[in-house]
């Protein structure tokens, strides 16, 4: 479907953008190529591109792991030529069923090839971006935010005054999670390596533990909500510093090509029935509602995006390869 002509203002017919044609290391399948400019649906918008959040999750996609997310991604090859979710840019042409923007508003939300100079997204992907933010940041959020505020709020019906543990606090969701979990009134502990105590001590933790310096255990705390984004302790270790009626989330996690973090994910679905914790299985779901609460929330200034490093659309595949590090503070920018 095309756009009325009296609600546009592109007149250029290519774009660069990033192509990834097979399953691969980022570095080594990754192509910057010229394309058409999209086509905008009914219910789309044409975004101008300013900025892309990338991660980990974007680089896992990409190589095509685990295997049995397949399906999803995209069996034998990428169901999405052009990767990138996460995005920020300006309206630069409406759909014909589109009422809720106008050219050159500012936008942010998430969408399938999102590394490009345009891309069309659904209007329901996207909200205004706070004026207290820039593009980049604005780019950080919705992947790793949803995934903060739903595994806190939803599986781990977080309220006042709990003691909460965050593990792998400094990443691109742990460093949300911290926040979000203080928004709460918690009371947060953060787990992170000795680079990365500062700066999870200073997004509002009341307690960080740098993991190569100490046990989790050690403090002697036990935590009624432990949110797990590392993937990398055992469910018996988690369990012996979890309340006993705590709840114990599982966010993502490490492992081998085929299931990562899923087998911990299924042994703790098979274990919860037999325990007086509960252990929840965490998946996230992109909604435009979820992306207003995380407005108000970064309008208030309760959460404030972390950006580690930016680099410019032709250089994705070194940003890929950075993230490979596992490294990074925060999240990871493609300024377009």
């Amino acid at each position: 479907m095309e756009t009325r002509q009296d609600i546009t203002t592109v007149d250029r017919k290519t774009m660069k953008a990033i192509f990834q044609d097979a399953y691969g290391l980022p570095e080594d399948q990754l192509e910057l190529r010229d394309t058409d400019v999209p086509h905008v649906g009914e219910d789309e918008v044409l975004l101008r591109v300013q900025a892309v959040g990338v991660a980990i999750g974007d680089r896992l996609i990409m190589t095509g792991q685990p295997y049995i997310a397949r399906p999803g991604y995209g069996l034998l090859q990428p169901k999405h030529q052009i990767p990138g979710i996460d995005v920020a840019g300006v309206v630069e042409a409406i759909g014909r069923n589109v009422t809720g923007f106008q050219l050159g508003d500012e936008v942010f939300g998430w969408c399938d090839g999102a590394l490009a100079e345009y891309v069309a997204v659904r209007a329901d992907a996207l909200v205004s971006k706070p004026a207290n933010l820039t593009s980049e940041q604005a780019a950080t959020v919705p992947t790793s935010a949803f995934a903060a505020l739903q595994a806190l709020r939803d599986t781990g019906q977080i309220h006042e005054h709990q003691q909460v543990l965050i593990l792998g606090a400094s990443g691109g969701v742990g460093t949300f999670a911290v926040q979000i979990a203080k928004s709460f009134g918690a009371e947060v502990t953060g787990v992170c390596s000795t680079r990365n105590v500062d700066m999870v001590r200073s997004l509002g933790a009341d307690h960080v533990v740098d993991y190569t310096r100490e046990a989790i255990a050690e403090s002697g705390r036990r935590y009624d909500l432990i949110l797990d984004l590392a993937g990398n302790r055992s469910l018996s270790d988690l369990r012996d510093v979890l309340a006993p009626k705590g709840t114990l989330v599982i966010v993502g996690g490490s492992g081998g090509a085929w299931f990562m973090g899923f087998g911990r994910t299924i042994r703790a679905a098979m274990m919860a029935p037999f325990v007086g914790q509960r252990l929840r299985p965490f998946f996230s779901k992109p909604n435009q509602e979820d992306l207003v609460v995380l407005r108000a929330l970064l309008e208030s200034g309760h959460i404030t995006p972390l950006i580690d490093r930016t680099f410019p659309l032709r250089a994705t595949s070194e940003a890929m390869a950075y993230i490979g590090e596992r490294h990074t503070q925060g999240k990871t920018v493609i300024s377009v």
